[in-house]
């Protein structure tokens, strides 16, 4: 099997570095390609692992069936309880939590109210599902009062810290926000969560700042530290259109991973349908060195889906790999 040197893929320029990837990313997909079904695991390892040739150390990963999360949107529309047992049932033992406006399986306001009641409310049913936290998801500050929303973001980074969370997800500004704005504010937010040991990333997305990769690769360059939250669908849906989008995954921190087609209409389909090919994405972000979660993104409620349902079929797909 060809070599290939970690170091200098670390160092390498953020224009090499897409190419990189790809040399990685298709020698994963081969192994992939070849191996059976019960043995995907093996070949996304061994791949990275051999082709470093030990070039370079690298801390001990999760297995990917590991790090499997499930966003609590599959239970959009359900109070917490409801929502951590029905994730539980399907098997996950790692859940991305929202704290989103329009669905408060933690609530924001509550936890400004009530800092201790709240957090203690979700830890005790996360502890009785036997979940732990993976990923916070919360809202833009798009469109709101500023110094607001860094009272609202600092007590979602101070529950990120007594969950253990590694990672904060915002939605990111709206694609009419000016950018130079929508950089000042996120250097702000990543001073917090980084002051207190947490990840920070903004969601690529449809009709925000991150639709389109080049805008979403300039957010994290003027904000180090920055990371992003690949959603690949909205990459599909949107203006990209399945375009390449390599030139981010250095900055992958966390994932959403729903199947899509190719219009905002189709960006939820059943698990296993779609353009998208999750195996490929998965090797691109492994062979950058993505030690995160992979995370079930269907939405309750956002079509006909049972979101619970393909969420399972997302699960079984991960033990696969």
């Amino acid at each position: 099997m060809p070599t290939f040197n970690l170091l200098e893929h670390r160092s390498a320029s953020r224009t090499q570095r897409p190419f990189l990837i790809s040399v990685l990313s298709a020698l994963c997909a081969t192994a992939l390609g070849a191996a059976p079904a019960n043995q995907m695991g093996a070949p996304i390892a061994a791949v990275v692992r051999d082709g470093a040739k030990a070039a370079l150390p690298r801390p001990a990963v999760a297995k990917i069936a590991e790090r499997a999360g499930c966003s609590t949107l599959c239970q959009a529309k359900q109070p917490a309880e409801k929502a951590f047992k029905a994730i539980a049932d399907l098997g996950f033992k790692w859940v991305d939590l929202s704290c989103l406006s329009w669905a408060q399986h933690a609530s924001v306001p509550a936890l400004l109210a009530d800092f201790d009641q709240e957090a203690a409310r979700v830890e005790a049913l996360l502890a009785t599902n036997g979940l732990r936290t993976a990923n916070l998801t919360y809202d833009s500050f798009d469109g709101r009062p500023f110094d607001q929303f860094e009272k609202e973001f600092t007590v979602v980074v101070k529950l990120a810290v007594r969950l253990k969370a590694r990672l904060i997800n915002l939605m990111a500004p709206s694609n009419k926000a000016e950018r130079q704005d929508a950089a000042a504010k996120l250097k702000k937010l990543q001073a917090i969560a980084a002051t207190n040991g947490v990840l920070l990333t903004l969601e690529t997305h449809c009709n925000q700042l991150t639709e389109q990769s080049a805008n979403a690769l300039w957010l994290c360059q003027q904000t180090p530290g920055l990371g992003l939250t690949l959603d690949p669908s909205h990459y599909y849906a949107g203006p990209n259109q399945g375009r390449s989008f390599d030139a981010v995954y250095p900055l992958i921190q966390g994932t959403g991973f729903r199947a899509g087609g190719m219009s905002w209409q189709e960006i939820q389909m059943p698990w296993g349908e779609g353009p998208i090919d999750f195996k490929a994405v998965v090797c691109k972000l492994e062979a950058a060195g993505y030690a995160g979660f992979y995370v079930a993104e269907y939405i309750e409620g956002f079509n006909k889906l049972d979101a619970l349902t393909e969420s399972k079929k997302f699960l079984e797909w991960a033990k696969g790999l």
